[in-house]
């Protein structure tokens, strides 16, 4: 069975052009707005959501943030792809929880490299528990626990705690992280992508945030 993947976007060319080539390897849904695609989500369940930000009705900004506060569809993977491209955009993009943001106008390769990438992580694996402290991470069902309380993280999120707390105690640069989740696609990521996700951690799980040290000038470290 082919992974489906939920186009939301305002832009008729745009939209054909995803469709038609997307279609070539997954099973296609589309939206012409945040309204509608919040519902084509919440009904079809797609395994990836690539969204525009500008569009009527209800920008994607609103509709990922609605997206992620809804327990039936939070844990699906949103990639921004966005002519509103500026840092600050960028950064507001990943910290209303989108997994990643490609500005337009866009190298189709570079978005087929990621949305692979995103979909082949957020596939489940044998049942694989972490557990430090009070920190517990199931890899299975990418949920996350900090003593009782349960954390909702984007795929990204996730990718990157793990990351850092299979590292315990030792301090992992930028660079290392970006490599480590964007891999081929890494050199496309800059480190304040790193700087938002890490923020995002911290808020989500405040609790936890005195052991993800920032090393300065380096990267980051899960300590105890």
């Amino acid at each position: 069975m082919r992974e489906k993947i939920l186009i939301i976007e305002d832009n008729t060319d745009t939209r054909k052009f995803l469709q038609v080539m997307l279609g070539k390897d997954y099973e296609i849904l589309v939206a012409e707005n945040g309204v509608t695609g919040l519902e084509v989500a919440r009904e079809q369940q797609p395994d990836l959501i690539i969204m525009d930000v500008v569009m009527p009705v209800l920008n994607g900004f609103d509709a990922c943030k609605l997206l992620k506060e809804d327990n039936r569809t939070q844990k699906i993977p949103v990639i921004f792809l966005s002519s509103k491209n500026t840092t600050s955009d960028i950064t507001f993009g990943l910290s209303v929880g989108a997994d990643d943001f490609v500005p337009k106008p866009f190298d189709y390769r570079e978005l087929k490299t990621r949305i692979k990438a995103r979909i082949d992580r957020g596939k489940q694996g044998p049942s694989n528990i972490i557990q430090i402290g009070q920190l517990k991470i199931d890899s299975s069902t990418r949920d996350v626990w900090f003593g009782t309380n349960k954390a909702n993280l984007t795929l990204t999120e996730f990718d990157i705690l793990k990351f850092l707390v299979t590292k315990k105690g030792v301090v992992v640069s930028r660079a290392e992280i970006m490599k480590e989740i964007w891999r081929d696609d890494a050199n496309a990521t800059s480190d304040r992508t790193i700087d938002v996700h890490i923020r995002a951690l911290r808020k989500k799980i405040p609790a936890m945030s005195k052991h993800i040290q920032s090393i300065y000038g380096v990267g980051y470290k899960y300590e105890i």
